[in-house]
């Protein structure tokens, strides 16, 4: 082994051991130091499956880590009418119902794409900026004080933890790429058209460490969208991996951009059409039906 090696795995061995300090330092021995209730929102997708193990707690936990900063949650439907009005009803009752009204709940009853349930959060969120949070994540408590220490302000497209399962984005960004693409009507493949379009619009990803937040990377046995299409790459949706292939083509080296999930460069099949970003169709606070009509 050679030097360089060697001291990067000491660095790697400290660093580990420095945060994994800071992740038993007890919630009460970190009162707030600074608002952020204005600075950013929280904005997280979930379903049914993902309940009990994973949404609950991490829901739970949001919101005793930061109170005052506004939670938004996008529930997807079921291919069970039956299944989903029981969870919701269950959700609804132990965790929406009298909740203050920067904490707001998206239901829907029938299942959407993943990029529908981003663009509703992104539409609905009161702040400037907001960060986007898979559902299967468990939180330390010194996330607050790396949230106070992260300038809001300034994010244009950032990936924590060089993942689209949490990344954060300002308004700005997202109206001069454009809406997360609802032709894309399940999950996946989502991240890689917007890698190539924010390319396109000149808007650089940018990518922050959080070793506060851990990804289970959880692949249910069922998901919202197995009635809709096969599954590939393991939960990711056969429909999904059309649509984009349906838009962008392997191409050399100079003539496109870097996708990093297929390792290699994609180009447009033919000119993007522009994607303005969609109008919410909801009203009040709290509990919002989207798929009712009132």
């Amino acid at each position: 082994m050679n030097r360089s090696s060697l001291n990067l795995r000491l660095y790697f061995a400290a660093r580990a051991i420095f945060h994994g300090g800071r992740s038993c330092i007890p919630r009460a021995l970190l009162p707030p130091r600074r608002p952020l209730g204005d600075r950013f929102t929280i904005a997280i997708t979930t379903f049914e499956a993902r309940y009990e193990s994973y949404f609950r707690p991490l829901y739970l936990s949001l919101r005793r880590s930061f109170p005052e900063v506004p939670i938004l949650v996008a529930v997807n439907g079921h291919g069970d009418p039956s299944s989903q009005k029981h969870y919701l009803e269950r959700l609804c009752g132990e965790l929406a119902e009298g909740e203050p009204p920067h904490r707001r709940f998206l239901l829907h009853d029938r299942v959407v794409g993943l990029c529908q349930m981003w663009n509703e959060l992104l539409q609905a969120s009161p702040t400037a900026t907001t960060l986007v949070l898979n559902d299967d994540l468990r939180i330390d408590p010194w996330l607050r004080r790396w949230a106070e220490s992260m300038a809001w302000d300034s994010v244009n497209l950032t990936l924590l933890n060089n993942t689209w399962s949490h990344f954060a984005i300002g308004r700005h960004c997202w109206e001069r790429i454009g809406a997360f693409d609802q032709s894309f009507s399940g999950i996946g493949f989502e991240d890689m058209d917007y890698t190539a379009r924010a390319s396109l619009a000149g808007v650089r990803i940018d990518g922050v460490s959080c070793p506060y937040l851990h990804h289970a990377n959880d692949q249910p046995v069922t998901t919202s969208f197995d009635d809709q299409s096969a599954r590939v790459w393991g939960k990711y949706t056969s429909a999904n991996q059309e649509s984009f292939f349906r838009k962008w083509e392997s191409c050399a080296a100079p003539e496109g951009i870097y996708i990093r999930q297929l390792d290699h460069h994609v180009r447009p099949v033919a000119p993007l059409p522009p994607l303005p970003v969609p109008l919410l169709n909801s009203s009040g606070a709290g509990v919002v039906y989207l798929d009712r009509t009132p």
